[in-house]
């Protein structure tokens, strides 16, 4: 267990130690459950009258009589540095499981690790330092980037393009194929899907998300954008640079999205929507005409979010109404 002075933490994390610099903690904590020995997080200053002075804490509110602390700017983004201090997971050392197969015409680089029951097919290329936990299959003529980590039971099928700094969390399923089907004579005709998947590099893919390949093309998801759990994106969409979807959202197919695009959780977006660039779609909205740079839009189907404020307010408005008129019908008999 890491023990670390609050002067250690400060430097780290670029903040002012406030009290005593030599106080060791062991950890971190919410307010929920502080105790002497922790570093208690705090960006709600009104958290401070209900923690005991003996608590020390990280925050942006600068001195307070009696406790120590360190002072830092921003708390949350501080996070990012303070974390990994005291993570107590521990990391898998370089290596390939007995149990786990590579094919003969499979390249891996330097350092990988490839866990028991992973299957790294023909063609394959894994850069250096790649991360495969356990029950990860690889299929032929994929290409991993350096430093990914992708994590067990995940699926990443034949052709796919994984970059750098990429990480696949469990249970994800990568270049299935896309959801195409053409009716013919009374029945559903399966349209082949030849197309891949391009995961572009620093991604993040929440555990059971689906990304389907292509019919014929790419489907890619831009640098940087980060997905929640639960998130689907159908064959041959484009979906921008530092995107954020959060979990349940769900792309048609074809859907392209500019870059920065913000989707909240269980949103639909229609297939062959274009979306423009900085767009936020707000939770359970549902999509079905393109949008323009920089909008924000809510509800179902989707409009712009003052608009869809006023009728909402309208629709309560009419409830009241309605109160009303059968009120009038009581007084008059009718």
């Amino acid at each position: 267990m890491a023990v670390m002075t609050l002067e250690e933490i400060a430097r780290e994390t670029g903040g002012n130690v406030i009290g005593d610099a030599g106080r060791r903690v062991r950890g971190i904590c919410s307010a929920g459950d502080a105790c002497e020995d922790m570093l208690c997080v705090v960006w709600d200053k009104t958290l401070l009258s209900s923690l005991p002075l003996k608590i020390p804490i990280l925050s942006s509110f600068g001195a307070v009589s009696g406790r120590d602390g360190i002072e830092v700017s921003a708390p949350k983004a501080s996070l990012v540095k303070l974390l990994p201090l005291f993570d107590m997971r521990t990391a898998d050392p370089p290596g390939i499981y007995p149990a786990a197969y590579i094919h003969g015409g499979a390249i891996v680089g330097k350092n990988c690790r490839v866990g028991p029951g992973c299957v790294v097919s023909d063609g394959a290329i894994l850069g250096d330092r790649v991360f495969l936990q356990a029950n990860v299959f690889i299929g032929k003529n994929v290409t991993v980037g350096n430093d990914t980590r992708i994590e067990a039971s995940v699926s990443i099928q034949d052709l796919v393009e994984i970059g750098s700094r990429v990480i696949v969390h469990s249970g994800a399923s990568i270049g299935c194929c896309g959801f195409g089907f053409v009716p013919d004579d009374g029945e559903w005709r399966k349209i082949p899907q030849i197309g891949t998947v391009i995961i572009e590099d620093d991604v993040d893919i929440g555990p059971n998300c689906s990304v389907d390949r292509a019919t014929f093309g790419a489907t890619r998801i831009g640098r940087g954008t980060k997905m929640g759990a639960c998130v689907h994106v159908a064959h041959n969409c484009d979906i921008g640079p530092d995107s954020m979807i959060v979990g349940f959202a769900a792309f048609g197919g074809s859907v392209k999205a500019g870059s920065r695009l913000l989707v909240a959780g269980m949103s639909g977006i229609a297939d062959h929507v274009t979306i423009g660039e900085r767009v936020t779609i707000a939770g359970r909205s549902g999509v079905t005409k393109d949008i323009a740079d920089g909008e924000t839009v809510s509800g179902f189907p989707a409009q712009k979010h003052s608009d869809e404020k006023r009728f909402q307010a309208s629709l309560r408005m009419i409830r009241e109404f309605g109160r009303r008129l059968k009120k009038l019908e009581d007084i008059t008999g009718r």
